[in-house]
């Protein structure tokens, strides 16, 4: 298990998360595969140094950005890029990837102060 952005992931295969890790890519991206029960997710937040991408292959997840919310479903891709104010909610017990660019870079969730 590992916690990313506020959910915790069980991971599919024993060893470390990734299924395409930096070896592979020089360091341009990562991907992670998991799963994860429904509940909420992490406060309104940025990643300053990566974009982010997620694959729902089964579940639900309800992304919240400052304007607008997206639900997505199986077969759905959201793409966040770097610097976006967004939380997501897991809304059915997910199955997905989590992909991260440039996946050399530290994934820091930086959480956003309410004005």
């Amino acid at each position: 298990m590992e916690s990313i952005c506020g959910a915790t992931f069980v991971f599919d295969h024993e060893g470390e998360p990734d299924l395409i890790g930096n070896e592979l890519t020089s360091g341009a991206y990562r991907v992670m595969v998991g799963r994860a029960p429904a509940g909420e997710g992490p406060p309104m937040h940025v990643h300053p140094h990566t974009d982010e991408g997620f694959y729902i292959g089964e579940g639900e997840l309800t992304f919240v950005f400052g304007d607008r919310e997206v639900v997505a479903g199986p077969g759905t891709f959201v793409f966040v890029p770097r610097g976006v104010e967004h939380t997501a909610h897991i809304t059915k017990p997910l199955r997905g990837l989590l992909i991260y660019s440039p996946g050399d870079a530290e994934h820091i969730t930086q959480p956003v102060k309410s004005s």
